[in-house]
């Protein structure tokens, strides 16, 4: 069963907590017993899209720079605290190119079974797979495959798990 928070699709027993700055509300869909933690920034384009599946969590200051796409996180996920999502930003295409029109964009997709560590970074067009650990401080950009633990600037594979 699901209800509505300023134009949000909520499941049962989700919340979303005091503090959360959430642009464009429609475009947000929470599953069954989610939580957005305290502070959280979502800011969703009119086509941008964020799903947050059964028994997941992110953790409070956490910041989402959707815009136009989607980011979509399976269930049984754990986000901790100050991380990024950043699906829109600028690129550096070339020399003294950087603060110019130069953005890049893509779609973040988090499977099910996957712990991310605080104060991580997830950029454009990055895929976690199921049943993953990123360690925190970690910056994931790409495909992070299933059964490892992932660590550092950038997210390298560490170790599988056990």
């Amino acid at each position: 069963m699901y209800w509505s928070l300023r134009g949000a699709t909520i499941g049962e027993n989700s919340a979303i907590n005091s503090g959360a700055e959430i642009g464009n509300p429609r475009k947000v869909r929470l599953g069954a017993q989610c939580d957005l933690g305290k502070q959280i920034t979502l800011h969703c384009g009119q086509n941008g899209f964020f799903a947050l599946d059964d028994h997941s969590h992110v953790a409070p200051y956490g910041y989402f720079l959707i815009d136009n796409n989607t980011v979509l996180i399976g269930h049984h996920v754990a986000i901790g605290p100050n991380c990024q999502f950043i699906c829109h930003s600028n690129s550096p295409r070339g020399r003294n190119e950087f603060f110019t029109e130069n953005y890049e964009d893509g779609d973040i997709r988090i499977g099910n079974n996957v712990f991310i560590g605080g104060q991580c970074v997830i950029l454009p067009d990055s895929q976690i797979e199921d049943n993953v650990v990123v360690a925190s401080n970690s910056v994931v950009r790409g495909l992070l495959k299933s059964g490892f633990v992932y660590g550092g600037s950038p997210a390298k594979q560490l170790k599988p798990l056990v």
